[in-house]
């Protein structure tokens, strides 16, 4: 008979293998069962082109197992509303929030009514409401046009446009945008900052910026409105946020009926003012 000792021996390897194998067959089924747990996945169901609204009826949301789904992917249909596709995504494609955008990094088009465009005219101080234009706003849009012949002139200013949306003042669409959102830095250290004058100088800045309004119009109106801007000066006139009718019926403003003179008038054109700065203008 062998020896005791090295049956002992032999036993204890045994059982510490078996304990071993154990321990990593319940391991390994313990992964195994988390790799394959069933989780809500969000899924295409049409091809999706780039630059498109989402909206429920494209998704639906499946089972996939942990395993198998990407990273970034979104779980719930709410996850895709109001977002856009930066890539195509294709049937059967999970959805992921790197391929999606927030409306506010979409850009001006996220903001433009379907079948309508965004157009830009140009504005300074005076023709723009003294800067006080804001996205969302509803102006009408007035145009100066001279009919006279050589230095004889006859200004009329006509309302081409009324309750016309405004889409976005220079590069401001009325959110945040990330070169606009301040941080801790942008106050300094110095707990006294004079909020007030850090206010008007925003103030300045946006005044600066107001050389262009966007509006939002129809196909038709954008052709006559660039057409107008080549053909004379244009304004805007703010309307009431509490404005009751949508259109007002207005005669064309003459020199007559502004000044009661049938004749033509002697006119020369000249700069409506100069915007003096530091070192010039």
């Amino acid at each position: 008979m062998k020896s005791p000792r090295a049956f002992v021996f032999a036993l204890i390897v045994a059982v510490v293998a078996t304990l071993a194998q154990c321990q990593y067959v319940a391991r390994r089924e313990k992964q195994l069962l988390y790799d394959s747990q069933p989780i809500p996945t969000l899924m295409s169901i049409k091809d999706i082109p780039a630059h498109f609204k989402m909206d429920e009826t494209m998704v639906d949301v499946v089972d996939v197992p942990r395993k198998w789904r990407q990273p970034k992917v979104l779980s719930s249909v709410e996850d895709i509303l109001g977002q856009i596709t930066a890539v195509p995504v294709l049937k059967g494609e999970q959805v992921l929030s790197t391929k999606l955008l927030r409306a506010d990094d979409a850009g001006l088009a996220y903001f433009v009514q379907k079948k309508r465009r965004a157009v830009a005219i140009a504005v300074d101080e005076v023709s723009a409401v003294g800067g006080h234009l804001k996205p969302g706003n509803y102006v009408d849009i007035l145009g100066t046009f001279d009919f006279g012949q050589g230095d004889k002139s006859d200004m009329r200013t006509v309302t081409l446009f009324q309750n016309v949306r405004i889409l976005s003042v220079g590069a401001d669409i009325g959110r945040p945008t990330p070169a606009s959102i301040g941080t801790s830095a942008d106050l300094g250290d110095d707990s006294s900052t004079d909020l007030f004058g850090t206010e008007r100088q925003n103030a300045v800045n946006r005044s600066k910026r107001q050389r262009t309004i966007t509006l939002e119009v129809t196909p038709e109106e954008a052709q006559k409105l660039v057409l107008a801007q080549e053909l004379g000066m244009l304004s805007v006139s703010l309307r009431s946020l509490w404005e009751a009718d949508r259109f007002v019926e207005l005669e064309h403003a003459s020199i007559y009926s502004t000044l009661g003179i049938p004749q033509q008038i002697r006119y020369t054109s000249k700069p409506r003012y100069r915007l003096i700065q530091t070192g010039g203008y």
